[in-house]
């Protein structure tokens, strides 16, 4: 009982106490760029939507807005209280059905029937681009709840103008099919509005899904000139699938993890869930999936977000030929149609209609819900782009060259440094860019996405992967709660060679100076010369001197692991962060057929002194994390002083 009180007051805490850190402005200048107006096609429920009365008359049926719960459990704060206690105790029952009780208050209006229409009738709440237009929306004293990305669009404006910012409205209930030709109309009105004969797109999430379909459908008309598809559920979302499947086992760790990156929290809040490993919410998940389930089932987006593989088996046990027809009609366009043609019809928008698309993605986590996939943590890596994944927790071996099925052109390197992502295979393998631990969601949280997402969206600077070596195709996350990055001095990011003499770390943190206590490398024989270096304010750099011998050969694996102490973070003070570099030093190393996949991480530090076994025992009692952090600290000096063959690390 006791645990999920404490994992509850972490979660609550998490949610409602952390303050956002502002993302960091965009460091390049818009000299050069395009005068189009730009549209902003938001991720799943980013639309407000009104139900019209018999007598004409509207009512908002759904905003999200955190108020509106905080208000209904207040109304009710007794009962409320009762079933979190009975909770507590391990009885799950009555709180779920507190819960389902607050799904009819809040969402009873928007249930669709099992032909996937509207049992009410509802309309978007703002569906022309006069009210959906920044500029208008201020000049007049309207509502601007519509403005969406409103930090985001801060700087947009300030670039191209309020008058030429528009915020896309959709039911986004209804297939993505009907989505899309929604927006094909959209972009009519805003041409029109504006005057321009083009508009550019970033999309986030399900809008990435919303936006692909259209250019699928629609780009012959070349109405887009950019298009920028951020963290986008092109091919389907992991979430709808464990839903539907009823197979969500949640992953806490990873979830207050995905907080933290949108929070930009620099406590490390998860550190304490790992030590406690409370699976606390388990038994919840397990009690709500239902009504959560057929309360979404109807819904056309739902089966759209379905991904591929999945979704025949998933249609036959869950969907009824007659009376889901109209569901099934729609969504098979999609899933057999569409979805099989995506790296064509994008291709042709960029080749045959003058198109500028950019996907950014992240990789590098499991989905929340528990699927063990290469994930952003809500949407699989496969299913953002197209590409081809190793499982969540392995990777290719050394000398992995791809598999060549869009992209065969033996002089483009599509790996990830960490080999587990294999890009030859994706919709667009030269107009794809992956951030290793970008969160769903965050792309404008990350410095290093943000600035990408807008240079590719407001210029025609950046066509493809290799225009501006400042963006490399793999990279890793520059959200401040990360704490530091690493890259080599001549190397681009996430490359090693034996030209690079420093390894320079930057503390990408806004709070905290950071003292590195320690820098170990798996996979070469490296020693970093790190002791004596004065600790880093934030945003400030250092390079650090390396030693030591590098393999002679190409497409290897480099991993390590940098420790450090923030100074004045006392929850957690202390950090460790991983990098996952591909030496390129030599001849390329001889791929194993026979053994293509191998455990993603190195064995750092402690776990290969003790044993990964001793230090999963350890891992309850809270304390495994500071033994690793002085082992390391101690194995670090005894290395630099030349004892390194002390060290199996």
């Amino acid at each position: 009982m006791t645990k999920k009180f404490i994992a509850l007051i972490l979660s609550l805490t998490m949610l409602f106490s952390v303050i956002s850190v502002g993302a960091a402005a965009v460091d390049s200048e818009y000299n050069d760029y395009t005068e189009y107006p730009v549209i902003l096609v938001p991720g799943y429920s980013g639309s407000e939507l009104d139900m019209v009365n018999d007598d004409g008359t509207t009512e908002r049926v759904w905003h999200f807005d955190m108020m509106n719960i905080l208000t209904l459990v207040l109304n009710d704060i007794a009962e409320f209280s009762r079933s979190m206690i009975e909770y507590a105790k391990g009885d799950s029952t009555l709180l779920a059905l507190k819960i389902e009780d607050g799904l009819n208050q809040l969402l009873g209006n928007i249930k669709c029937n099992p032909d996937g229409s509207s049992v009410k009738n509802i309309k978007v709440a703002y569906d022309n681009a006069a009210v959906t237009n920044m500029g208008y929306i201020h000049e007049n004293g309207l509502n601007d709840e519509v403005i969406g990305e409103a930090d985001l669009f801060a700087e947009i404006s300030a670039v191209i103008g309020e008058q030429n910012c528009f915020f896309f409205q959709s039911d986004w209930r209804m297939s993505v099919l009907d989505c899309a030709a929604r927006l094909d109309s959209y972009i009519q009105m805003v041409k029109e509005f504006s005057g321009k004969d083009k508009v550019n797109i970033i999309a986030v999430s399900h809008g990435g899904q919303v936006t692909a379909t259209y250019l699928s459908l629609y780009g012959y008309k070349q109405d887009v000139d950019n298009a920028v598809l951020t963290v986008p559920a092109i091919g389907g979302a992991l979430l709808a699938y464990d839903i539907m499947n009823e197979s969500v086992a949640l992953d806490e760790y990873n979830l207050i993890y995905f907080l933290e990156h949108g929070f930009i929290s620099e406590d490390d809040y998860k550190w304490l869930l790992q030590a406690e490993q409370l699976g606390f919410l388990d038994d919840l998940i397990a009690a709500i999936l239902p009504p959560i389930k057929d309360f979404a089932r109807n819904f056309g987006s739902i089966w759209d977000f379905i991904p591929e593989e999945y979704y025949d088996e998933l249609k036959a046990k869950e969907l009824d030929p007659v009376e889901n027809a109209g569901i099934i009609a729609k969504s098979d366009i999609v899933h057999y149609e569409i979805m099989p043609n995506m790296s064509e019809n994008l291709k042709k928008c960029i080749d045959e209609y003058g198109m500028n698309i950019s996907i950014i993605a992240g990789y590098g986590v499991p989905a929340v819900t528990g699927t063990q996939e290469q994930s952003d943590a809500i949407i699989g890596v496969n299913d953002a782009t197209g590409a081809y994944c190793a499982p969540y927790g392995q990777r290719f071996n050394d000398g992995y060259t791809g598999c060549g099925v869009v992209c065969s052109d033996f002089t483009h390197d599509h790996i990830s440094p960490s080999f587990e992502v294999d890009a030859s295979a994706a919709y667009l393998p030269e107009n794809t860019w992956y951030v290793e631990e970008l969160f769903h969601g965050m792309t404008f949280s990350d410095k290093y996405s943000r600035t990408l997402a807008l240079k590719t969206l407001l210029t025609d600077d950046i066509t493809d992967v290799y225009s501006d070596p400042t963006y490399p195709q793999f990279c890793s996350s520059t959200n401040a709660c990360n704490t530091v990055f690493a890259k080599f001095d001549k190397s681009p990011v996430g490359y090693v060679s034996d030209e690079d003499n420093y390894l320079i770390v930057t503390n990408i943190s806004e709070k905290y100076s950071v003292k590195i206590t320690s820098i170990i490398f798996a996979g070469s024989e490296f020693i970093a010369h790190s002791a004596g270096i004065n600790a880093l304010a934030p945003g400030q750099s250092v390079s650090i001197p390396v030693s030591g011998k590098l393999p002679a050969v190409s497409r290897q694996n480099m991993q390590l692991q940098i420790d450090y102490y923030c100074e004045g973070r006392t929850l957690t003070p202390t950090g460790t962060k991983t990098f996952n570099f591909m030496i390129m030093n030599g001849g390329p190393i001889e791929y194993n057929y026979e053994n293509p996949l191998i455990a993603a991480d190195y064995v750092i530090g402690i776990d290969g002194v003790i044993g990964e076994k001793a230090t999963e025992k350890l891992e309850p009692f809270g304390i495994i994390n500071f033994i690793e952090f002085f082992y390391n600290w101690f194995a670090a000096i005894m290395k630099e002083l030349g004892f390194a063959y002390l060290f199996s690390i």
